[in-house]
């Protein structure tokens, strides 16, 4: 057997059956992947929660403003309804598009931000998605021109949110036999 014949060790894992190069990634998916796929899901939530949101605002808002001229003829109502309908579908649309690009803009950052702690750090755990957390609902806080006493809540009430999912997605990635640095060094230590 000559030396070209002989399989490097990169080789070797990698046509083992069992590789899996997203196998210590978050959500299994690569860093492009999850940030797509988890700001077009929040998207499309924002997209839902916003249209009905909307569609109820746009609906009090009409008979609000038509109330004191109701129709009195069966074509009067027709027409009454139709236009009523259209004002809801407007209004629920318009409200729908906002609030999704609001939450899917989130959430976007939000794991674009722990993308970038990952990659400045080196290494993928809890702590960027904390650090992430902390970050987001400051610069929320802010833009919202929160009290002291909101700001307070608001970041502690995040921050805790965010150790947790940071939690949550080094428990799966160890599930599927990834690697975290805290757990392998406390394996090295104390085995």
């Amino acid at each position: 057997m000559s030396l070209a014949e002989i399989p490097s060790s990169l080789e070797a894992i990698q046509n083992e059956k069992s590789y899996d190069p997203r196998q210590s990634e978050r959500f299994h998916l690569y860093p492009r992947d999850r940030i797509e796929a988890l700001a077009t899901t929040s998207g499309l939530i924002g997209l839902m929660t916003g249209f009905y949101d909307g569609v109820q605002k746009a609906a009090a808002r009409y008979l609000l403003e038509n109330g004191h001229r109701l129709p009195k003829t069966k074509g009067g109502w027709y027409f009454y309804h139709k236009r009523k309908n259209y004002e809801i579908i407007v209004g629920g649309t318009s409200a729908g598009i906002k609030q999704g690009l609001k939450y899917g803009g989130a959430v976007g950052s939000l794991f674009l931000l722990e993308y970038g702690l990952d990659y400045v750090r080196g290494q993928i755990d809890f702590v960027n998605t904390t650090v992430a957390a902390l970050i987001g609902t400051t610069v929320y806080t802010r833009f919202q021109h929160l009290s002291r006493l909101q700001t307070r809540k608001m970041i502690i009430r995040g921050t805790t949110t965010g150790l947790l999912l940071g939690i949550i997605q080094d428990t799966l990635i160890y599930a599927r036999s990834g690697h975290i640095w805290y757990i392998d060094e406390y394996k090295r230590r104390f085995k």
